[in-house]
């Protein structure tokens, strides 16, 4: 499904967090409600220094060890979220979480997970927001407020959606819609139908795509919703095989959607209908919403429809004989056409069938160790019965331990084995993926140099140079493309130079951006003596760690230490942020891919907290 005929529900849950199991007014006292008081008036009259008011009330609270502290930490991350300011609030809704209250109904983690749900959410960290909301579900489904539990699974299924799962997705609208309607909701159970009669439309289930949308439609007429009007009429529009009735229903989202006002659901629906006129014919008629339709999109943000509404577009203009104003969209949607893939959704995909191979794996040797112990009882039982079956059934019990170790043995081969083989995999989707964006970025933006080549001819004189320089433009951003992808497949320096040297090209590219300081020491280790392929793959792991410190750690300065330990080559990146534990949890799925990778070579991954402040990561490979 697309995320954007269902993002209106997303933050829906911000507004109503509190469930039934959760008190929704938490006791404070009155001494913390008279400075919530004063932050409440600060907020009102938008003075600039209102983080100091919530400063000096957790600052109260944790010289008090109130109990409420969760509740202080969640008002401070909402503050943030206000602003915009993602990383802040998911590091103080991460303190929210890490001290509850004591009294499970007086706690704020509905809220705080809520806050980090959307804040991975907006960063296209999906998978980790799906955990989140996961994580409410299982709050809500003991007690909480049924409607909202409803509302919850709907935002789930637009995840679910977002990742490709769509049989999920659909199971998850089904659960968000009998919620509804068992509780008698009018507000927004016709937009969830709409979403199913997407779901079942991307799913090609035509039957049911039109059963949800007719609903979808008569539902809406009881409240209104304006949301599942705009939406099934653009289903039944994509449904209908009669170009004049496709045309019609198209024209109905059109007026449903000016009505509502949402310029997400105008993006969605002018090209809906823009596409439409364009297949009758009226391909006049079609541009003017088409361009309007690429107007919305690119206010907000709504990458897909800007591609698609640019190409539709760039088409009529060119058939028009309107080769300037053809290449200028054609730019745009080349420009946009490979954003909308996602190769960390891959990665992402890539690691969990890791774990689920590597979990099917350790079942199986737990299974073979339960029949090691079964065999040692037995051998007691032996024992009993006489010297004579002790010889027979020892020698029995030895040929038969030793037949499971190599078993054992055997399925801890194979266990990583399926680790090895889904990093295989993960660099062949990695090659198609860069054979994409060659095809898609790079191949595209050339077509649109070539149609502003054509186009020069026949403009004016002083509009030729203006064309020149466009495609010059085009051009550069073509070389600056192909440089990308050609360092991100194998860093000119890492081939050149060796690991050492590109660590200390990549710090001194990240200190540029003043994010985070970075030194690089080699303290006289055996780099050298690595080979290409395991450099390459250090490079990667180092990468990666350096990349969550900017994200999480909140740090001003990080240092990359090479040294020779008892086994061969040590690597340590250490930071002066928040610090966080290694609990080898296999949720976070970068660090559990990278303990994984280094675990097949023989090599080891260790991450722990400083006392002083921080966190040390400890790589060791032997050489």
């Amino acid at each position: 499904m697309r995320t954007i005929f269902i993002f209106t529900l997303l933050l829906m849950l911000l507004i109503n967090a509190n469930a039934q199991n959760r008190d929704k007014i938490v006791d404070v006292g009155s001494e913390f409600k008279g400075l919530f008081n004063e932050f409440d008036r600060c907020i009102e009259h938008k003075e600039q220094n209102c983080i100091q008011i919530l400063n000096k009330i957790i600052a109260k609270g944790k010289q008090e060890n109130v109990p409420f502290l969760d509740y202080l930490y969640n008002r401070k991350a909402f503050y943030f979220w206000s602003r915009q300011e993602l990383d802040s609030t998911m590091v103080y809704s991460q303190l929210a979480i890490k001290n509850p209250n004591p009294n499970e109904k007086q706690r704020r983690d509905v809220d705080s997970y809520n806050l980090l749900a959307n804040c991975h959410y907006f960063r296209g960290e999906l998978n980790t927001a799906l955990d989140y909301y996961l994580k409410i579900a299982t709050i809500l489904e003991n007690g909480g407020n049924p409607l909202h539990l409803g509302y919850l699974y709907s935002n789930i299924a637009t995840l679910l959606g977002e990742t490709g799962n769509d049989d999920k997705q659909i199971e998850y609208l089904l659960k968000s819609y009998k919620l509804l309607e068992e509780n008698q909701d009018k507000k927004f159970i016709a937009t969830i139908a709409s979403n199913l009669a997407l779901g079942y439309y991307h799913k090609k289930d035509t039957i049911n795509a039109i059963e949800w949308s007719e609903k979808a439609l008569k539902l809406s007429e009881l409240s209104n919703d304006l949301v599942a009007k705009t939406q099934a009429s653009i289903t039944l529009s994509l449904l209908e095989k009669d170009l004049n009735k496709a045309s019609k229903y198209a024209e109905e989202s059109v007026k449903y959607s000016d009505e509502l006002g949402d310029k997400i659901h105008m993006a969605s629906a002018y090209y809906r209908y823009s596409d439409a006129l364009d297949k009758l014919g009226e391909g006049k008629k079609a541009l003017n919403y088409a361009e309007q339709a690429v107007n919305f999109a690119e206010e907000v943000g709504d990458n897909l429809t800007l591609t698609k509404a640019s190409y539709t577009a760039a088409t009529i203009y060119f058939n028009l004989g309107k080769k300037e104003k053809s290449a200028d969209f054609y730019h745009t949607y080349s420009i946009f056409k490979d954003s909308i893939s996602s190769a960390e959704n891959a990665r992402e995909i890539n690691e969990i069938n890791t774990k689920y191979e590597t979990e099917k794996k350790e079942k199986q040797i737990a299974e073979q160790k339960l029949k090691i112990q079964k065999q040692q009882s037995n051998l007691l039982y032996a024992i009993l019965g006489g010297a004579l079956f002790v010889v027979i059934f020892g020698g029995i019990f030895i040929y038969t331990r030793k037949a499971q170790k190599l078993k054992l043995k055997q399925l801890q081969q194979e266990k990583e084995n399926a680790i090895l083989n889904s990093f295989i995999l993960g660099e062949e989707r990695e090659r198609k993926r860069i054979s994409q964006e060659l095809h898609d970025g790079v191949a595209a933006m050339i077509g649109a140099a070539k149609m502003s080549l054509e186009s020069i001819p026949h403009l004016p004189q002083e509009k030729q140079v203006e064309q020149l320089s466009k495609v010059k433009s085009i051009l550069e951003n073509t070389h600056a493309d192909v440089r990308y992808i050609a360092h991100n497949l194998l860093p000119t320096v890492l081939e050149k130079e060796g690991l050492i040297k590109a660590t200390s090209h990549f710090a001194s590219e990240i200190n540029e951006t003043k994010l985070v300081t970075i030194s690089v020491t080699d303290n006289n280790s055996n780099v050298q003596e690595i080979a290409p392929q395991l450099q390459l793959m250090l490079f990667r792991i180092i990468q990666e760690l350096v990349n969550n410190i900017i994200k999480h750690s909140q740090a001003q300065s990080a240092e990359i230490i090479f040294s020779n330990s008892p086994n061969g080559l040590q690597i340590e990146i250490s930071d002066d942020g928040i610090g966080y534990e290694d609990t080898n949890d296999t949720g976070n799925q970068g660090l559990y891919s990278i303990a994984k990778r280094l675990k097949s070579i023989g090599g080891n991954f260790k991450i722990t907290k400083i006392k002083s402040g921080g966190t040390q990561a400890k790589v060791e490979v032997t050489v």
